[in-house]
């Protein structure tokens, strides 16, 4: 493990980041479960059910990898950037197809926000030599 200690901000920015993309994973299986959807609206079952695949893929790819980024990042491992790298693609793919079915949404603009501001964060913390 490398010897240089990170400043306390560190474990609450990925414990924050972490918990962030948990709530969107619980999110992705919530709607991977017709049970649930059949109690959503209308308009949620017609945008989840009319989903393509690529955006699916991308919605899985965005919070399982944000999640498994913001893990590696607890660990301290360097391996973090290029897993949030694949997490900011998932995201902007799911962005894509919300943008052309409902528009702008604030929620979808947060996720992109957050996923940019994790990759900024890990690539910060590891020229800082925080992660091995």
């Amino acid at each position: 493990m490398n010897d240089i200690k990170p400043h306390f901000s560190f474990w609450v920015v990925a414990a924050l980041g972490l918990f962030w993309n948990l709530m969107g994973c619980l999110n992705y299986v919530t709607q991977a479960n017709p049970e649930a959807v059949a109690q959503m609206p209308p308009v949620y079952q017609a945008i989840i059910n009319g989903r393509p695949d690529w955006a699916t893929a991308g919605f899985a790819i965005g919070v399982f990898g944000g999640a498994v980024g913001c893990i590696l990042l607890l660990l301290r491992k360097r391996v973090a950037l290029p897993v949030f790298i694949l997490s900011g693609a998932g995201v902007l793919l799911m962005g894509v197809f919300t943008l052309s079915i409902v528009g702008v949404v604030p929620s979808m603009a947060l996720s992109i926000l957050v996923a940019i501001a994790l990759l900024w964060y890990a690539s910060i913390v590891r020229r800082f030599g925080w992660l091995s």
